[in-house]
């Protein structure tokens, strides 16, 4: 009698097993087509004001806001880590006073630059998105090297649609530094 029960429980738990293998096979199964759907492209668009440091005065710090727009295209690797080109197009002329050290004004004139930087992203959770790249503002007058630094907060919308705000800084080796407060719309396909 002991030998049929111990038989009857280990032909029971063979059972179990063989489900559990079963089961196994079809979520690996699920994941593999829910990886297959992963969208690895995004491109986007963002309009915003970029604030110009211009140094201190007798007045104390001052700030010149300008417009500006963002076309972006990332690439995600996976869905925390990418790599992006974000190209800040400033739509205004303008000109960056500073005083030296020997008390003179010092003015660097910037014809619509436009600066292009190869961002690094990092998407640790749903919603925020941290970047970091190096680039360079181009513009009639002189180009200047650039590291920017992002950080960009995304609300999903319908239609593989992304709702972002985002804030960055640029700093400028030799030159001014800004930063900018933007938002805009982007898809992934």
């Amino acid at each position: 009698m002991k030998n049929i029960l111990f038989f009857l429980i280990l032909l029971q738990f063979a059972t179990y097993s063989t489900y559990a293998q079963e089961h196994e096979a079809e979520h690996e199964t699920e994941l593999e087509s829910e990886e297959g759907e992963f969208k690895h492209h995004q491109i986007g668009a963002m309009i915003g004001h970029a604030h110009i440091y211009q140094g201190s005065h007798a007045e104390g710090k001052k700030w010149l806001v300008v417009p500006m727009a963002s076309l972006n295209y990332n690439y995600w690797i996976n869905k925390k880590w990418g790599v992006g080109l974000h190209t800040d197009f400033i739509l205004e002329s303008y000109e960056v006073h500073e005083e030296t050290e020997d008390g003179e004004i010092e003015i660097l004139e910037r014809e619509l630059p436009i600066a292009p930087a190869l961002m690094a992203l990092y998407k640790p959770g749903e919603h925020f998105t941290f970047m970091l790249g190096i680039g360079e503002e181009f513009a009639a007058e002189e180009d200047l090297f650039l590291i920017r630094g992002e950080v960009e907060y995304g609300l999903e919308l319908p239609k593989e649609f992304e709702l972002g705000a985002a804030i960055g800084y640029d700093l400028r080796f030799d030159a001014y530094d800004s930063w900018v407060l933007a938002i805009g719309v982007s898809k992934v396909f």
